[in-house]
């Protein structure tokens, strides 16, 4: 299926825009592990090993692939075949067609063995744009069961519910379901400064500058100064105290919230 924009001009002919398929989502896995690794103040509601967290994005991935509401992109490297880097959208209720057409990939069988059964505080989480929320379960026949959260298997729930619900919290707050949501940002090291992150970004924010659209993502601190050279602006701001939650001396980590108006056209 074509892309909903042209392959921006800025990124090497060694590169090539596509859509993530169902056959990608191991490789996703390890970007995003590796990516987010970089800095260990993004990982302080992770588990100690590798393995469970690479799991546990085999799942997410393999779900929000196969989510009509979602649009997942990739720059690949055209001679070895790796991808470079990879973008999920959230895009608003009646804009699904102005950023393509979903390709309605197959979605893998979620392992409810894995699950961790929520506190009531967890509630019913949804999805929503950003770092990625808790899911829960779908109603059978007229039957709900509980509210269960798809934290890492081996992870402390706590710093995992602390987490998640403050996503979800300011989402609510700021209306993020009524914009364009860049959820996801991940680009591997090794292809870090290639400008395969901007060509990501660009295309999609001009089809929201062309229908009024504003962008809402939730940045890391590393991520925050690139986002505002491309016209994000900081509205909010998330703080965890990492030694309160985890008993590591790590300090205050902080997520910035953020938003990007519509360019007049």
């Amino acid at each position: 299926m074509t892309l909903p924009f042209a392959i921006p001009p800025s990124l090497s002919p060694s590169f090539t825009i596509s859509r993530c398929t169902a056959a990608d989502v191991d490789e996703l896995g390890e970007i995003y592990y590796d990516s987010f690794k970089t800095d260990k103040r993004n990982t302080f509601w992770w588990p100690v090993e590798k393995e469970p967290m690479v799991a546990w994005m085999h799942r997410r991935n393999s779900r929000k692939i196969g989510d009509s509401s979602m649009r997942h992109f990739k720059v690949t490297d055209v001679q070895s075949g790796e991808i470079a880097a990879f973008a999920r959208w959230d895009i608003p209720e009646g804009y699904e067609a102005a950023f393509g057409e979903w390709p309605g990939e197959n979605v893998s069988a979620v392992d409810v063995s894995v699950l961790v059964q929520a506190d009531e505080s967890a509630g019913d989480a949804q999805q929503k744009p950003g770092e990625d929320v808790p899911v829960t379960t779908a109603p059978v026949d007229t039957i709900t069961p509980p509210a269960v959260a798809d934290y890492p298997e081996g992870a402390d729930p706590e710093p995992c519910r602390v987490f998640f619900d403050a996503l979800k919290k300011v989402s609510e707050k700021h209306n993020a379901d009524a914009m364009l949501g860049l959820s996801l940002l991940c680009t591997s090291p090794k292809y870090q400064k290639k400008g395969a992150a901007k060509a990501l970004m660009l295309p999609m924010l001009a089809i929201a500058d062309a229908h009024g659209l504003k962008t809402y993502l939730e940045a890391t601190p590393n991520g925050k100064p690139v986002y505002e050279r491309i016209g994000f602006r900081e509205v909010d701001q998330l703080t965890f105290d990492i030694e309160k939650l985890t008993g590591k001396p790590e300090g205050i980590y902080y997520l910035s919230i953020m938003v990007r108006e519509p360019k007049s056209q």
